[in-house]
């Protein structure tokens, strides 16, 4: 379900999502929008899941033992 925003940005920037938009999108700031945020929360979620294993270095291994002992 998508969800109505407003966002107050400097005209310059507004000038740059329209342009950009025009290029990768036919002129949908909203779609260039919900693109890059989207691509930043997987990335983020990505580094997150990736310190989790980090900071775990025995879990995979642990985890197919008991995968095989079951």
């Amino acid at each position: 379900m998508k969800s109505r925003v407003t966002l107050s940005l400097e005209e310059s920037t507004l000038n740059y999502l329209a342009r950009r938009a025009e290029a990768e999108t036919g002129g949908n700031v909203s779609a260039l929008l919900e693109r890059v945020v989207q691509a930043a929360a997987v990335a983020e979620s990505a580094k997150l899941h990736a310190a989790w294993f980090t900071n775990r270095p025995g879990y995979a291994d642990t985890a197919e033992a008991e995968r095989y002992a079951a």
